[in-house]
């Protein structure tokens, strides 16, 4: 083994990446989830996931109202994280994570089950504030990806990669009137509507769209490792360098990851 008596750089760091990614995203009053064994709150089964606790410690996600002991922790090749079954209520959610709606980014990274559609993996849900409130989702529904807000103010649909294996990552950002999506760090896809009438504060389901528990055909199967939430950053449309920077981070983690 070789000793180096001198301080390193953060990039010669194996976690430099990630320490650098998630003291950016809590200075932005972002959340990060990751799963791994300190993050990731079991009960006494040492399956049954209970609590989803941030990278800073600051937030932590509960299982949403119909989530009855269904979210179990999965081990995977690159990790572990929140294992979903199609058709069950296995989603989590960090409650009122934001006022800032106008723009915002996230990221999920997942695997999907190769014999079933992973469905929706996000939703930014102001959880039945005010009278016709829309909410948005992020889905994988086997043929394509959707992005859209229930009001009809926003919708992007794109081809994926559904049943590809190994770990895949989706980035959405919205900012006004407009949405984009990438996945795996490739092309942009963007669209623009109307600005959605998202109430706040808002909160981010992770697997689910909200607490109702009839909204079965939504809830695929997939494992998601790792969850991010940027409010007020732009990663994927126009953007300051501020942007670029964070966009720099997740790419860097990414590769690492």
């Amino acid at each position: 083994m070789i000793e180096l008596d001198i301080d390193l750089p953060q990039g010669a760091l194996l976690n430099g990446c990630a320490n650098e990614l998630s003291a950016a995203i809590t200075a932005c009053g972002g959340t990060w989830l990751h799963g791994d064994d300190t993050s990731l709150r079991l009960a006494d089964d040492g399956e049954t996931l209970i609590g989803w606790r941030s990278m800073d410690g600051l937030r932590e996600a509960l299982p949403i109202k119909p989530n009855e002991g269904h979210g179990r922790r999965a081990l995977t090749e690159s990790g572990q994280g929140l294992r979903c079954v199609s058709g069950e209520n296995c989603g989590f959610h960090l409650a009122e994570l934001t006022e800032q709606v106008e723009t915002f980014s996230m990221a999920v990274f997942f695997h999907a089950d190769p014999q079933a559609e992973p469905r929706t993996l996000l939703t930014l849900n102001g959880e039945g504030r005010g009278r016709g409130s829309s909410y948005l989702f992020l889905s994988d529904n086997g043929d394509g990806l959707v992005v859209k807000d229930t009001g009809q103010c926003l919708s992007l649909e794109v081809p994926g990669s559904s049943g590809a294996a190994g770990l895949r990552v989706l980035v959405v950002t919205v900012s006004g009137d407009r949405v984009a999506l990438q996945e795996g760090f490739g092309e942009i896809h963007t669209a623009r509507g109307t600005r959605p009438d998202l109430p706040t504060p808002a909160s981010l389901f992770i697997g689910a769209r909200s607490h109702r528990g009839g909204l079965q055909k939504t809830l695929g199967a997939s494992v998601i490792e790792d969850v991010m939430f940027w409010p007020g950053v732009s990663l994927l449309m126009p953007r300051n360098a501020r942007d670029e920077g964070h966009q720099a981070r997740l790419e860097r983690f990414a590769l690492w990851r």
